[in-house]
């Protein structure tokens, strides 16, 4: 899965799209060396700086429209985070008033390039030919505003974080500093993509892991899960709400050595809140840094966990200990995911083949 707003173009400003067809217009009619009479070069060379007018104008505009995605037709975890960069309904009202200018821009050329052919005035030629400069000029500039916010959303809609849709995907919580970095790449055996989007204060850190030919995805969301959500702006509560169409499983880190800065009074309250917001979801408890914590604390917080429900896990991330037996739990919640995954994959291939 890519970012679907990737390929979205930059977007000129209106003054800058005028300037570029009207360049472009002068150029194409030196290149020209028409024949016959006065009448009959100006309408050729006139007709031109038409017709390349209104191509320029008309390609740029529908490259925007053609290279844009319609925001309802995303999975629903890109809808939840264009609807916390953009307004999405000025989103597809500016789209829709640039659709509008690529029509009227495309009736102005064969209104004029009609009635040039049809002049018998080299003067009046010329004039013509202003007055749909002026034309098109006025159409761009009504829509000034829609492009300068189609260029603002672009470039916040571009760095949208690219994950596999399709893969069940753990989603990791807890505190600053409790090692969920650590966490990811021992999972992952692999280097973390590390990415920095704008509902993000640190970006998003993806890896994957593999099991029995079988595929998984884990996501750490630096800025997001790792302090309570009543301290949350719009944006970022808007982020965490998507990732609940991201995500399948939680796995929330306690540091019981409380090495990380925060007392364990404070990892209980942000795990309270975690887990209200994402009750649905089935949760996985590890208790890490446990070489280095007091037995006293692991054993509080193993309290606190078992009488929400749970059974947590001893681990230490760093030293590789209690790994097997989270990536065992892990497995049995998302194992019949990813069989299900494998399995849609296998039915569109064997499609494809049927096809061919």
């Amino acid at each position: 899965m890519k970012n679907p707003f990737e390929k979205m173009p930059t977007v000129l400003t209106a003054d800058e799209l005028i300037d570029k067809a009207f360049r472009r217009a002068e150029k194409a009619a030196s290149a020209l060396t028409p024949k016959g009479g006065r009448l009959s070069k100006a309408r050729e060379r006139e007709e031109v700086r038409v017709r390349t007018v209104s191509n320029v104008v008309r390609d740029n505009l529908k490259k925007l429209l053609d290279r844009t995605p319609g925001v309802s037709e995303l999975p629903r975890f890109y809808q939840d985070l264009v609807d916390t960069l953009v307004d999405r309904d000025q989103f597809h009202r500016s789209l829709a008033h640039v659709s509008w200018a690529v029509r009227t821009v495309r009736n102005l050329e064969q209104r004029y390039a009609e009635k040039i052919r049809h002049s018998k005035d080299p003067d009046e030629i010329a004039k013509l030919r202003r007055q749909f400069y002026g034309r098109v000029a006025d159409v761009l500039r009504d829509i000034a505003d829609d492009l300068d916010y189609l260029n603002q959303a672009r470039n916040v809609l571009k760095d949208l974080p690219v994950v596999d849709l399709e893969l069940p995907t753990l989603v990791i919580a807890g505190h600053p500093n409790v090692g969920k970095s650590t966490l990811l790449r021992a999972l992952t055996n692999a280097k973390p993509e590390v990415a920095s989007y704008p509902f993000t204060t640190r970006g998003i850190n993806v890896g994957q892991f593999e099991e029995h030919y079988l595929s998984y995805q884990v996501i750490d969301t630096p800025g997001l899960l790792d302090r309570p959500l009543s301290e949350r702006n719009e944006v970022e509560r808007q982020a965490i709400l998507a990732l609940k169409h991201l995500g399948k499983v939680v796995v929330y880190i306690f540091d019981p050595s409380e090495y990380c800065g925060y007392p364990i009074e404070e990892q209980t309250h942000l795990f309270e809140e975690i887990h209200r917001e994402f009750g649905e979801f089935p949760f996985i408890v590890v208790l890490n840094k446990v070489d280095v914590a007091d037995e006293e604390k692991i054993r509080k917080v193993e309290k606190f966990v078992k009488a929400k429900g749970l059974e947590p896990l001893r681990i230490s991330a760093l030293r590789g200990e209690g790994l097997e037996e989270l990536r065992k739990r892990v497995i049995e919640l998302v194992k019949p995911l990813a069989e299900e995954r494998a399995r849609r994959i296998m039915e569109r291939e064997l499609s494809r083949f049927r096809e061919t």
